[in-house]
């Protein structure tokens, strides 16, 4: 599929739903299938998640990662000892904000050595790392590559950031789910924990006033709330991670 400057809406909510039902255990197939087909449908070349092991951010731990990359490349990586030398784990380890791997570009010897075995190996020509703080604290990195061209991939950064922030946090709750990590429950106030059932159920906030007695204005102001101390992104999102933590019953939905 060539690679596009921007995603459609329609693209974006799959690539969601895909993420989300791997939240909820809907989605049997292994992550980085799901996140090839993501990749696929927004117009990119791969999609990296790394979990930063230590908490301190130091180098004493390795991180774990699921990658779309090529066999060729992922074996290459960890015999070369790429782990110890890769800018992007170098930087992504403290970053607080998304950075462009442009940045990366080294006179370093080594450094340059593992990028170019990097594009040997067809990572991509350009690449996006956003850091994720998820609700225990634990550090992890989402980074998509694209052979666009250097206009096209500005265009496309631009037009889709919000959107690759958002299935950054999918793809890191995903991670969590499926390594049967422990999350911790949130509490919720009564009137947070029946918007959400509510909004669970498909309802919209007007019908979710109307069911508990409550202005639109006010059960969306709950379901904000809800979704702060979720840490989530977006109501679906929060919806998801309510349900697989025990904030919400699952037979809510």
């Amino acid at each position: 599929m060539p690679e596009r400057a921007t995603m459609d809406f329609g693209s974006i909510d799959r690539s969601a739903i895909r993420l989300t039902d791997t939240i909820f255990g809907r989605n049997e197939e292994e992550l980085s299938e799901t996140l090839k087909a993501i990749a696929s449908e927004i117009g990119l070349r791969h999609i990296v998640h790394v979990r930063f092991a230590s908490k301190d951010g130091g180098k004493a731990s390795l991180p774990t990662a699921v990658a779309t990359y090529s066999r060729a490349w992922q074996t290459c990586y960890f015999v070369k000892g790429y782990e110890w030398i890769d800018p992007v784990l170098a930087i992504g380890r403290n970053a607080l904000l998304p950075f462009d791997w442009e940045a990366l570009c080294s006179d370093e010897p080594a450094t340059s050595a593992f990028l170019a075995d990097a594009a040997e190996h067809g990572v991509g020509r350009n690449g996006l790392s956003i850091p994720v703080r998820n609700r225990v604290g634990a550090r992890s990195l989402a980074s998509f590559t694209s052979d666009h061209a250097k206009a096209e991939w500005g265009q496309y950064k631009r037009a889709n950031m919000t959107a690759l922030q958002k299935l950054s946090f999918l793809i890191d709750s995903a991670v969590d789910v499926l390594a049967k990590l422990p999350l911790p429950v949130v509490a919720l106030s009564r009137r947070e924990s029946e918007c959400l059932i509510w909004a669970a159920r498909g309802k919209a906030a007007e019908e979710i006033g109307e069911v508990l007695k409550l202005s639109s204005g006010l059960v969306k102001a709950h379901l904000d709330t809800a979704r702060h101390k979720l840490h989530c992104v977006d109501l679906r999102h929060a919806i998801a991670v309510a349900v697989v933590t025990g904030a919400i019953p699952a037979a809510s939905m």
